[in-house]
């Protein structure tokens, strides 16, 4: 069924795994595959709430460059129209930004590394534990691009306009204690009990959530 993601189900907690180790970095397959979990699948499952990590030591290194700037490229080439770049970056945008229309919790287990489009996913989610080792970023305009799959638009709603810019533009990673400062995340805990803790954590939510929990 699915080449680059896991999908299971285990005790009403739906597991979305990144499987592309060891740095479970995001191409196209992720991006086609995430769009057709998420459209064709999840919400047709009896599930009360879901876990998203990545498959061994890390979240995702995010969206793989060279593929990203092809894509783009490609795109510009065949139809000589920018609009047609924004109406790719925003397909992916507005399906991690559909995880907030789901009626049950999502939570994002984070080992590793987590940067660009993958912590822009994991925004995406209604909670966020952090392994004490991770690294965190957005270091899209260290390679002269912007955060193009919700980070513009989540990131300031999360911490406010400054600080977002100030992240953003710097492109430098930053450690779980400034995420937990920052409110960007809710929980730290060693990482090697990451993915216990987010069973946990999915448990609790599910068991009084509402929809109008759901935040930004």
């Amino acid at each position: 069924m699915f080449k680059v993601l896991n999908w299971h189900i285990e005790d009403k907690v739906g597991y979305l795994e990144i499987n592309n180790p060891p740095s479970n970095p995001m191409d196209s397959a992720f991006f086609e595959e995430f769009y057709w979990w998420r459209t064709e699948i999840v919400e047709k499952e009896d599930i009360g709430s879901i876990i998203i990590h990545g498959k061994g030591r890390h979240f995702s290194s995010g969206a793989v460059l060279d593929d990203l700037l092809g894509i783009i490229a490609r795109s510009y080439h065949d139809t000589n129209d920018i609009k047609k770049i924004s109406e790719f970056l925003n397909k992916n945008s507005q399906i991690f930004f559909s995880l907030k229309d789901l009626k049950i919790p999502v939570i994002a287990a984070i080992r590793g590394v987590c940067l660009g489009s993958a912590l822009e996913l994991a925004l995406c989610a209604d909670y966020i534990i952090c392994g004490e080792k991770a690294v965190l970023g957005l270091p899209e305009t260290t390679f002269g691009l912007i955060p193009g799959c919700t980070g513009t638009y989540v990131l300031p709603r999360v911490v406010g306009k400054a600080l977002a810019t100030e992240i953003i533009l710097s492109g430098k990673t930053f450690s779980p204690i400034e995420a937990f400062e920052w409110e960007i995340i809710q929980k730290i805990v060693p990482s090697k009990q990451v993915l216990n803790k987010a069973v946990e954590v999915a448990k609790k939510l599910s068991a009084n959530f509402s929809p109008e929990l759901k935040i930004i």
